[in-house]
């Protein structure tokens, strides 16, 4: 298994929020991915050395043109090869690929055709209690598997919701819906276990997609919406995750994992 960290977006929520506080602002220009956090030099210090402790260790990011250096930066303090950290070219958030292209891009340029491949995006960690051991013992070849947790009545709206049947396979992909529109109340972090066999899929849905408004491919999860109809798709539930939108957020991810 190769794991793929997401690390092109530019974080605009969260570069406006340092901008207006006084206390934070050093941390202006440093990608989500790369925000120290709970006594890590980043964010994703936390996944590698969880994947290193289960003997994971090819590890890789997409970023963008605009903080290849930093994370360039971060793969040598952490002993990741150079190598392994790409751009993909883009400057702005107005030109950003998007993140279902930048998963594309990654797995070609790495040349991960050929393997089963964790997508993780690079603002999101899971709770404490996360056992990566138990899940890799509920991957099965032939399928992809996706992490579910609960969120409540009034947060449904905030997150792309998966409904499955009585086996847990996904039969529904839904984003950011209303709550009466579904009485599935799991939400879907990007995180995502592709079989290799699933990836032609990927660049089928890129290529559909290209003449399309961006948001109707950004979000990671538009593919699974795509997806799940085309392969199978297996859930796994976690008690809850971490997600770094905004400086608040930020904050109390920090003050959890400290």
């Amino acid at each position: 298994m190769k794991v793929l960290i997401l690390g092109a977006g530019y974080g605009t929520r969260l570069q406006r929020d340092l901008h207006a506080s006084p206390d934070y602002k050093h941390l202006l220009g440093v990608p989500k991915a790369l925000l120290p956090l709970g006594g890590r030099d980043a964010l994703i210090t936390h996944w590698l050395e969880l994947f290193r402790s289960h003997n994971i260790n090819d590890v890789y990011v997409v970023t963008n043109a605009a903080t290849y250096e930093a994370f360039a930066a971060w793969a040598e303090r952490n002993n990741v090869p150079s190598q392994n950290i790409v751009s993909d070219g883009t400057l702005t958030n107005e030109t950003r690929l998007g993140a279902v292209p930048d998963i594309a891009f990654g797995i070609h340029h790495f040349g991960l055709e050929n393997e089963d491949v964790l997508v993780i995006g690079g603002d999101t960690l899971f709770l404490n209690d996360f056992k990566l051991k138990d899940l890799l013992e509920n991957v099965s070849s032939g399928s992809c598997l996706v992490t579910t947790y609960r969120v409540p009545d009034n947060q449904v709206h905030k997150f792309g919701i998966v409904e499955t049947d009585a086996d847990g396979v996904m039969k529904s992909f839904l984003e950011k819906p209303y709550p009466p529109d579904t009485e599935s109340r799991l939400a879907c972090p990007c995180f995502y276990l592709f079989d290799r066999q699933a990836l032609p899929l990927l660049d089928a849905f890129v290529d559909e997609m290209k003449d399309q408004p961006k948001e109707t491919f950004d979000a990671t999860g538009k593919f699974l919406a795509y997806l799940y109809p085309r392969f199978k798709v297996v859930t796994y539930p976690i008690s809850g995750r971490i997600d770094v939108g905004g400086l608040e957020s930020y904050i109390e991810a920090n003050e959890y994992l400290a």
